[in-house]
């Protein structure tokens, strides 16, 4: 079995198909964050995205996980790899995260290719407990979210966003941005409370 068949989340595709004509902020297992107005979803699986009407470019938007920004025209997303996506786009939080960004030196860890990934449903449950408090989750692809976890269905997490971070970048994306998240949980790494 793959690991994008482990982490897809039909409930997470789902709400995407409600949000035809929206800006998207899409968080991929890759670490790459895409910033578009999604246009319609192909055989429950592929993002057709445009360029957003909240950008600050005329392109759709491709934050590497090193911190570079590129920019196409159109852009079709493979939706089984996104771990999480940002809703209530106020500004560009592209534009506004590598305005600012400082590329850091990252160590990766190697991991043993017999190890796999363990089901994340005893993280799930923790989660569950902190409904209306501060948290902070990590994913896969490098991603933390920070901010008040308002409701957990269909293995969806919804957060009001204090704070987002990348791979490889040192400043976040905000709420003047970017005031929601829904992070998939079948790609969930870590679960913590804020304690600022």
């Amino acid at each position: 079995m793959s690991i994008f068949s482990e982490i897809r989340n039909e409930a997470l595709v789902r709400e995407l198909e409600r949000e035809l004509n929206t800006d998207v902020l899409l968080f991929g297992f890759d670490g790459f964050i895409y910033f578009g107005n999604i246009q319609g979803i192909d055989d429950c699986r592929i993002a057709l995205l445009s360029p957003a009407i909240k950008a600050q470019t005329r392109d759709v938007q491709i934050l590497s996980p090193g911190g570079e920004l590129r920019c196409v025209d159109f852009l079709r997303v493979d939706l089984w790899t996104i771990v999480a996506k940002g809703t209530a786009i106020v500004n560009d939080p592209l534009y506004t995260a590598t305005a600012t960004t400082t590329t850091t030196t990252t160590t990766a860890t190697q991991r043993d290719e017999t190890e796999e990934r363990q089901e994340s449903h005893l993280l799930i449950r923790q989660l569950c407990r902190m409904i209306g408090d501060n948290v902070v989750i990590t994913t896969l692809g490098g991603f933390l979210f920070e901010g008040t976890l308002g409701a957990i269905e269909d293995e969806l997490a919804i957060i009001k966003v204090d704070n987002i971070f990348g791979p490889a970048t040192s400043s976040a994306i905000s709420d003047d941005d970017v005031r929601s998240v829904v992070v998939n949980l079948e790609a969930l790494t870590s679960v913590s409370s804020s304690t600022c």
